[in-house]
């Protein structure tokens, strides 16, 4: 091999290597992308459901002081 014939060769590994390296950095961030996105969907599940359980938690106490008058009253 000749020197010139490997200089291209070389030349030819640094191109498919560095296109090689932009085609795993484009899939990196189209999966960091989507992973985020799901993690905000999924925070927003969740802040929803602990909404729902406060709410409920509240409806609750409500309740068990609404009987606990009851209980009272018909002592």
């Amino acid at each position: 091999m000749t020197p010139e014939e490997l200089i291209q060769e070389t030349k030819e590994s640094i191109e498919f290597n560095t296109k090689k390296i932009e085609v795993l950095d484009k899939d990196i961030e189209k999966i960091k992308f989507e992973a985020s996105e799901k993690i905000n969907k999924l925070q927003q599940d969740r802040n929803q459901i602990v909404a729902q359980i406060i709410k409920d938690q509240g409806g609750l106490e409500k309740l068990e002081k609404l009987i606990n008058a009851n209980n009272k009253v018909e002592s």
